[in-house]
Formats: structure tokens, C-alpha cells, sequence
């Protein structure tokens, strides 16, 4: 009788369970509106905006958008996702943003300056994850006057930053030192050799400024000690001077490679001894830069028929030449070719985007040159005008540098002839040189 009676009781209970589980399903109480499980898995999965075009400076047409889920795809509502660019230079409109019933966050990404790809990182608990945007030219960035000059002059062409000291210029006759942004820019003093007429300068990693020498007796390329004391490193090769040396770049060994524009050949000079190995030949050779894992040498050019005596008549363009580790040149590859009178001033990025200075020949000689400009040429092989200068008639960027401390280092500092200095916001910081 007690057993009956118990499961009399028993087993309207048990169905009683059974339908307040049905009702509660019925109603909406269903493991999708519950939260995660503590432990479970928060991931975080690209849900919009991804590799879109858009123009430089510009917001992108489509908001970036993530959604945030569990290990059972049910979205979180409530995380809170981090938005960062890693590169190009761009913004965002937001460095965070809350995920709403769906699981879903929204941010507007602003492409940079440069005509570069864009990258943006978003990121939530352990998870990542990056989109990717092209930025096509667009509207073109006016560059700042920081220093003004004066007449147009050949003898202006280089300038080299070095932490703790500042920015060097060359002039005709002296090198000039500006220590700080806004300073006006003083003389070095000099002992021991005189510079005349330098064109393309570089820092080593010792401190010491090389110096492309085209005035005075002997065409040479020269040294000058932190100590003001300026000599002769290499004064040419098989004993005769350089035919128009005009641009350095130090490899980390310290060796200098040194364009000889009228030479039609590259350099390599060992700084210990002044010994000069000819390293590349290649029709008029100027700016020069290395990637900075030194794979490659990248190499501007100018026409030599037009900037020497004698030459052949090719225009200037791009190109690079693997190196070795015994420092000997590969195979030279053309990059750009064709596209200007001259090719000039060369600068890298930390993103690995490489700024060139081309100088296009309106008409008959050097005093006709005009719309001098800065390119862009990424890693995967896009090349597109970055900016100009028509600030002046007859104006032309001769090299180019991104600042080092207290110069801001996400901007490009642009040495003209006329002796002015500009500067150019790119919003992505500078490759160190070695």
C-alpha cells in the first residue's frame, strides 16, 4: 500500500517535470540566450569590410565588423573588441567597441596617407583578427615648408638625420646642421679638407657623415669625424676621380656603396682603409637603399646623357640587385623602367614601402626640369605617385628622409634645390638605417 501509494505521488511529479521543461523551451528559455558555460571558448571571427578599396585619407565605404561567439557559435553580446591599425598609417573612428545581441561590433577605418595597403588588427580575450585594405591615390598631402631657401642651386641635394644630433644639409661649400625642429640651420666647422660642392650624404653607424665630393680639385668622396675633422676616404677608382659620385647608403658591415652616376657604376669602399671595389654596372646610377634584411640593393637612375659630357641616352627608372653575403651582386632586376628624366632620393618605411624621388624633363636640358614628385612602390610590386611639389616653378625634390628624434619620425623631410626644406605627414614611421 506505501509503495503504491508513493508512486501514485511519483508520477505526477515526474510528468510535472516533463512539462515545465516543454513550457520552459515553449517560452523562449532555450540555451541560446543563456550565456557561455564558465571556461568555454570566446572566439572572434571577421564578419564584414574586409579587403576593401578606398582613397588615401579617406574613411572606407563598409564599417569593419566582428563578431564575437562561443565554441558552440552562439554570439556574445557584450565583449569588448579592440580595434588597432598595424599599418598604412590609417585610424579608426573608435579603439574599441561593445558587441551587441548578435555578437556583433562595428568600427570605420580611415585609410593613411601613402597609396599603400592597410592593415587592421581586432582582438578580444586570446583571439585576433587583421583585415586588410588597399588605399588608392586620392587627394594628395601638401607638404610644409619647415625651412626656406633660396635660388634654384644644383649644389643643394642631401640631407641625413643622426639621433642626438639632428639633421645635416648639404650646401654649396659647407655642411649645415639644424640640432632641432625650428632651429635655424649653422655651419659646421670644419678642419683638414674643405667640401665645395657635396652631393649625397649618409651617416654610418660610427657617427661619421660620408660625403659625395663634385667640387674643388679631385671629384672624391670624403669623411667628416663627429670632431669636425673632414678627409679624403677614396678619391676614385684605377686612378682616376669619380665621374659625378652622388649617392651613399652604408650597409651594416659599414662598407659604403656609392653611385658614380658619369661612371655608369656603383661603388663598394671599405671605410677602415678607403679601398674601392666596383661593385655594379648600370647606366646612371644615383639613389641607393638597402631592405632591411640587406637582400637587396635598390637602385634609382638618371640619364646620363643629359647629366654627363657623354652617356647613354636611357631614361631614368628602378631596379634592384640581390647581394650576397660576401657582399657580390646577383642578378639585376627592373622594377620601374623608363619613367623619368632622373631618378633621385630613396627612403624606406618599417612596413617595407619604398619612397622614390622621380624628376620628369618638360622639354630641353636641366634648367627645364619640373614636377618633381614622390612615389610609391609597395612589396607586392604597385608603384603610384604619393605627392608633389609646385610649390615654385623649376622646384625639385633631390632626396628624401625620414626624420629620426626629435624630428618626427612618421613624417618625410624632402631637400629641394632651391634650398627649402619640406615636410610631408606620412603617419608611418621610418625604417632605421644601419
Amino acid at each position: 500500500m506505501k509503495e503504491l501509494f508513493g508512486a501514485r505521488i511519483l508520477r505526477p511529479l515526474f510528468a510535472l517535470g516533463i512539462l515545465g521543461a516543454l513550457l520552459a523551451a515553449g517560452c523562449g528559455g532555450n540555451d541560446d540566450e543563456a550565456p557561455p558555460p564558465p571556461g568555454s571558448d570566446v572566439l572572434l571571427e571577421k564578419a564584414g569590410g574586409d579587403e576593401q578599396v578606398g582613397e588615401t585619407g579617406r574613411e572606407l565605404a563598409e564599417p569593419v565588423v566582428v563578431r564575437v561567439h562561443d565554441g558552440a557559435g552562439r554570439g556574445i553580446e557584450g565583449a569588448t573588441v579592440a580595434f588597432a591599425v598595424t599599418a598604412g598609417g590609417g585610424s579608426v573612428s573608435s579603439p574599441s567597441a561593445v558587441t551587441d545581441a548578435d555578437g556583433e561590433a562595428s568600427v570605420r577605418w580611415s585609410m593613411g596617407a601613402p597609396p599603400v595597403w592597410n592593415r587592421l588588427r581586432a582582438s578580444t580575450g586570446d583571439d585576433a583578427v587583421e583585415f586588410t585594405a588597399w588605399a588608392d591615390p586620392g587627394e594628395r598631402p601638401d607638404p610644409d615648408v619647415i625651412l626656406e631657401g633660396g635660388t634654384l642651386d644644383f649644389g643643394k641635394e642631401d640631407l641625413a638625420f643622426i639621433e642626438g644630433r639632428g639633421l645635416f644639409l648639404g650646401s654649396p661649400g659647407a655642411i649645415l646642421n639644424l640640432p632641432t625642429p625650428g632651429s635655424s640651420p649653422v655651419e659646421v666647422d670644419l678642419t683638414g679638407e674643405a667640401v665645395y660642392s657635396p652631393a649625397g650624404i649618409a651617416f654610418g653607424a660610427t657617427g661619421d657623415l660620408y660625403i659625395c665630393e663634385n667640387g674643388g680639385p679631385w671629384k672624391s668622396v670624403k669623411r667628416l669625424r663627429p670632431s669636425g675633422l673632414c678627409e679624403v676616404l677614396s678619391d676614385g677608382f684605377g686612378g682616376e676621380p669619380f665621374g659625378l659620385p652622388n649617392y651613399i647608403a652604408v650597409h651594416s658591415s659599414g662598407d659604403l656603396f656609392v653611385s658614380s652616376t658619369c661612371d655608369n657604376m656603383i661603388y663598394r669602399i671599405s671605410p677602415s682603409d678607403g679601398r674601392t671595389r666596383e661593385f655594379l654596372a648600370i647606366p646612371g646610377p644615383n639613389g641607393l637603399a638597402f631592405d632591411a634584411e640587406e637582400a637587396y640593393l635598390y637602385i634609382l637612375t638618371e640619364n646620363p646623357a643629359v647629366f654627363c659630357s657623354s652617356g647613354p641616352n636611357v631614361r631614368g627608372g628602378l631596379y634592384r640587385v640581390p647581394v650576397s653575403p660576401d657582399g657580390t651582386p646577383g642578378e639585376l632586376e627592373t622594377l620601374v623602367e623608363g619613367f623619368a628624366l632622373a631618378g633621385d632620393g630613396i627612403a624606406f618605411d618599417e612596413e617595407g614601402n619604398l619612397y622614390v624621388v622621380f624628376t620628369v624633363l618638360l622639354q630641353g636640358g636641366p634648367d627645364e626640369l619640373d614636377d618633381s614628385g614622390v612615389f610609391v612602390y609597395t612589396p607586392d610590386g604597385r608603384f603610384h605617385k604619393f605627392f608633389t611639389v609646385n610649390i615654385l616653378k623649376g622646384e625639385i625634390i633631390t632626396n628624401i628622409a625620414f626624420g629620426v628624434e626629435p624630428f618626427d619620425p612618421y613624417s618625410l623631410y624632402c631637400y629641394g634645390f632651391t634650398g627649402r626644406l619640406y615636410r610631408v605627414e606620412v603617419g608611418i614611421r621610418g625604417r632605421p638605417i644601419p
